[in-house]
């Protein structure tokens, strides 16, 4: 029952009791306001002494996996708490679970929510709301405890055990063999230091073994910078969640950036839409890390043609480099610079997306 009718049925007792002298209704109207002005004070109190925080084991997730989020309520107060309702406010695709219970005063409860992730994107956690009222329902009582977090859905990455990168080519896009003091993946032997040689260069083991230093001699890696390109033109895109057009796409760009970096490659990235973005080629988990984030937060759009993106981009591209276009788009107009590519030494391979059925 509301308040404010609670009031008025309090109200229209009062007046009957008044006007018809009955000295029973009189100490029923009494008792009536007796319980709405201590539910009133004990709804109050239900929150007072508590504390919610908020645990989230990683900071980001893939399209499939499912987070844990790990909540302690503590009571500070001496006395317990009959009934509480916790739960997240965010902006994940779903509401977050929430829980219904009670706890004892000077107690901490422990509890456990798995959440799946349906979506990529940046999703914001918070504020915990604590919500309570007294034992007749009068007053409902609600509280929000800020504790925000940030999480990241980065695309679903999947192997790809049978299908190669593209090369460059160019002859020399292999190991060369010659040696050299600049970092690549491959170290290929050991000497002695010489003076200029750099402080970090240094092999400690063998120096401590020989007692005199020695430094890594790295060999020369011209392996070819790998460009994708991740057609995000929206009049070709179709279908909506796993099985769109998007999803497909975007699935396909994050598992070839997982096997080129995992290959030791320069991997960039180029999208078009409502205009063209591009990463440029780098590699190691710091440039899995910004792809990643880029790809969870990037959706098909705009009118932006990839033959557009193409001709744009085309000075950026490196002879010797590879290209990797990904497009759902049957338009022939993009085979033409995609021809051009490889007239100037670009390895060049296409994937194309099928729309689902």
């Amino acid at each position: 029952m509301k308040p404010w009718r609670f009031a008025v049925l309090w109200l229209v007792l009062f007046i009957v009791a008044v006007s018809t002298g009955v000295e029973l209704l009189s100490y029923l109207s009494y008792l009536v306001l007796f319980v709405f002005i201590v539910m009133s004070i004990l709804s109050r109190l239900t929150l007072e002494g508590l504390s919610v925080k908020r645990t989230l084991g990683q900071s980001y997730a893939h399209l499939g996996d499912t987070i844990e989020l790990a909540y302690e309520l503590t009571n500070d107060h001496s006395l317990g708490k009959l009934w509480l309702e916790v739960f997240e406010k965010s902006n994940w695709p779903e509401p977050l679970p929430g829980r219904v219970l009670s706890i004892g005063g000077r107690k901490t409860r422990k509890w456990k929510v798995l959440a799946k992730a349906q979506r990529r994107g940046r999703f914001r956690l918070g504020p915990i709301v604590l919500r309570s009222g007294d034992p007749f329902g009068l007053f409902a009582t609600e509280a929000r405890i800020p504790s925000e977090a940030l999480l990241l859905v980065y695309p679903r990455v999947v192997q790809l055990p049978f299908w190669t990168l593209p090369g460059s080519l160019l002859e020399g896009n292999v190991l060369t063999g010659q040696r050299s003091l600049q970092s690549t993946s491959m170290v290929m032997g050991i000497r002695e230091y010489r003076p200029g040689d750099a402080m970090n260069r240094i092999h400690w083991p063998t120096s401590v073994r020989h007692r005199r230093l020695h430094v890594k001699e790295f060999e020369l890696d011209r392996t070819a910078d790998l460009w994708i390109y991740l057609d995000l033109d929206g009049r070709w895109h179709h279908g909506d969640g796993e099985d769109s057009t998007e999803e497909r796409a975007v699935t396909v760009a994050a598992s070839v950036v997982r096997k080129a970096l995992d290959g030791h490659r320069n991997v960039g990235l180029v999208t078009n839409g409502n205009r063209a973005e591009v990463l440029h080629p780098d590699r190691g988990s710091k440039q899995f890390g910004k792809l990643m984030q880029y790809l969870a937060e990037v959706h098909a759009g705009g009118t932006r043609t990839l033959q557009e993106t193409l001709v744009e981009t085309l000075p950026r591209l490196r002879r010797g480099a590879s290209c990797l276009l990904i497009t759902p788009s049957l338009d022939r107009a993009w085979v033409r610079p995609a021809s051009t590519l490889r007239e100037t030494a670009i390895a060049t391979q296409a994937v194309i997306v099928s729309p689902p059925f």
